[in-house]
């Protein structure tokens, strides 16, 4: 099963994204390069509906950096 087969059909993770729409009126898209996998995502989904907005994490911030983003 490919990743995104798995996320489309775990339904914490769906929920989780609704609810961070909802909250925040954004998504929080998977990004290999953000993420070590499924459950890194899924926590990082926890975080963000916990504090109701789209939480930026150290690896995010670096990451960004890698591609030229400021």
């Amino acid at each position: 099963m490919k990743i995104v087969e798995r996320l489309n059909s775990d339904e914490e993770i769906q929920e989780l994204r609704k609810r961070l729409y909802e909250i925040t009126g954004r998504s929080l898209p998977f990004n290999y390069d953000c993420y070590f996998g499924i459950e890194d995502y899924r926590e990082h989904l926890h975080q963000c509906v916990n504090a109701g907005k789209i939480v930026t994490r150290p690896q995010d911030i670096h990451a960004a950096r890698r591609f030229g983003s400021k």
